[in-house]
């Protein structure tokens, strides 16, 4: 412990007039309105291409970008999700990094950042969908022979409780058409719009209610759409008044955030939304649905879902010391809930993990800003966005401030109840804080 503090000490350098009216300027955002509700609306559309919950408005991280990275400037994601820094720093004409370990995550962010003519992508996607019709018309006995030596028997098992037979053919077809296009970056796309009319807030081609908020329930009485006419409409949508990507330096890599493949003191800001403590949104549950049809089965998924961030597996994960405050939450929890109180401690390790990472890549004089929601997990809030600014100083940054907003649970796709008594983690998610970290 003591040594890490001596190593941090040794990377401080005293600030200057121009660097400390820098950090002033950072405090000046944090505490600015961080609600955007007079702001114009973000009208790039590729940020809403694909369903994805808890993701943060594009302004925010605009805010920072804008004012913070000077041309040539570098800005990091860590845990990209649905690139909604990655894609606003690339409006912004600064070149960003983003690292993900969800495979859905890193399908649709690598499709949107492509670039190609609309007309192709047009002509494209109308013949898949006319090849996969035909398929689907002429040689369901080859789809159903397809369909069954594709999945094994547990995620068989899963496509049947939320697909029905027809919809499955349909969708086999489709994809199969999607695999035959020769062009990459188009393919990606029409892979991102397949995924989109299988993940959505409403209808949807699959039995699910609340497939966006990644709590679904299966609903018998429901009428999926068909797969075919869905398709094209969520393209057409998806094109229309679609601008043209500026040419930055974009990459997206599967990659921890606590082991990051990135040089020392490289980056000028960072910007992020960690996971929420103890999976209280999980994502998996909802991507699983569209990754199954791109080659993942279900026990390789449950596998990928125990090493995220926030999972409530505790097997073979490595528990370090927290800082007193942070480890206080921890104790108070293990003594209503063992379990629950193991998992907290996972996430605080892990993220004690991410946050020196973060540390070490960030050039000195720079910003950090985590964007987080506290949780109440067995009757306690365990005041996440406190935890993390004590941990984040624990390992050399300067807490500047902790900007809090209300969260637009629509645009945000925060989790909804359809059952009188909502959840703990529904009750609690009306604001998050936006964490202010100072590398000196």
């Amino acid at each position: 412990m003591h040594m890490r503090r001596e190593t941090v000490n040794s990377y401080m350098k005293p600030c200057s007039p121009e660097t400390e009216t820098h950090k002033e300027l950072f405090c000046h955002l944090l505490t600015s309105d961080l609600d955007f509700k007079n702001s114009q609306n973000n009208n790039f559309t590729r940020h809403y291409w694909h369903s994805f919950p808890a993701k943060f408005p594009p302004e925010l991280p605009r805010l920072f970008i804008k004012n913070l990275v000077d041309s040539g400037g570098i800005v990091l994601d860590p845990m990209a999700g649905s690139c909604v820094t990655l894609l606003e720093a690339t409006l912004l004409g600064k070149d960003a990094i983003g690292f993900d370990i969800d495979p859905l995550s890193l399908i649709l962010g690598k499709a949107k950042f492509q670039h190609f003519k609309i007309e192709e992508a047009y002509y494209e996607g109308n013949s898949v969908i006319q090849r996969a019709a035909h398929l689907f018309k002429n040689h369901r006995c080859e789809l159903e022979d397809q369909l069954k030596a594709k999945f094994d028997e547990e995620t068989t098992e899963f496509l049947d409780y939320w697909f029905k037979k027809e919809t499955q053919l349909e969708l086999l077809a489709l994809l199969t058409e999607i695999e035959k296009v020769p062009e990459e970056k188009i393919k990606l796309f029409l892979k991102l719009v397949f995924s989109g009319i299988i993940i959505t807030k409403n209808g949807g081609v699959t039995l699910a209610r609340d497939l966006a908020h990644t709590r679904p329930h299966r609903v018998l009485s429901k009428t999926p759409v068909s797969v075919f006419p869905e398709f094209s409409k969520k393209m057409f949508k998806n094109l229309q008044n679609l601008k043209e990507m500026p040419k930055t330096n974009v990459r997206l890599v599967e990659a921890n955030a606590g082991a990051m493949p990135v040089e020392n003191e490289c980056i000028d800001l960072i910007v992020t939304s960690p996971p929420y403590a103890n999976n209280a949104i999980d994502y998996m549950r909802a991507h699983k649905f569209s990754l199954v049809w791109f080659g993942y089965s279900i026990g390789e998924l449950t596998q990928t879902r125990k090493k995220y961030i926030g999972s409530e597996s505790v097997e073979n994960i490595t528990m370090v010391e927290l800082p007193s405050f942070s480890n206080k939450k921890v104790l108070q929890l293990k003594e209503t809930n063992e379990k629950k109180g193991k998992s907290l401690h996972r996430y605080y390790s892990e993220m004690s993990q991410v946050l020196k990472e973060m540390y070490r890549v960030l050039k000195p004089q720079k910003a950090c800003v985590l964007v987080v929601a506290s949780s109440v997990l067995a009757g306690l809030d365990v005041e996440t966005h406190r935890c993390l600014a004590e941990i984040g100083q624990y390992h050399g940054f300067e807490l500047v401030h902790i900007g809090e907003r209300n969260i637009d649970r629509n645009r945000r796709m925060m989790p909804v109840s359809h059952f009188r008594n909502a959840s703990q983690i529904e009750t609690r998610m009306h604001n998050e804080y936006v964490i202010g970290f100072w590398k000196p």
